[in-house]
């Protein structure tokens, strides 16, 4: 009797771990190589945002919703910011 019992604990455990390997798998499969991959993505993303809000800004001021001295304002520093992530991501190589 405490045989099967054991048998059939070892089957459950077997079976416990095939089914769980791929999530342990692709968890290690996700962790970046490079330690300055999280840092480089987080760049990527904020760059992209910047770039997002350049082009609704522009958007707003063709649409009459911003005066030529807020879209200058607001477009200036936006670029500046763009620009500055930008040659912070070339840093990261």
């Amino acid at each position: 009797m405490l045989a099967g019992a054991l048998i059939l604990a070892a089957v459950a455990l077997a079976l416990v771990v095939v089914l769980a390997w791929p999530l342990v798998a692709r968890r290690d499969e996700r962790a970046p190589a490079d330690p300055g991959a999280d840092a480089r993505r987080a760049l990527e993303e904020d760059l992209a945002r910047s770039l997002g809000a350049i082009r609704e800004i522009e958007m707003d001021h063709r649409a009459g919703n911003l005066s030529d001295e807020d879209f200058a304002e607001l477009d200036r520093a936006e670029r500046a910011r763009a620009v500055e992530l930008m040659r912070r991501r070339d840093a990261l190589g």
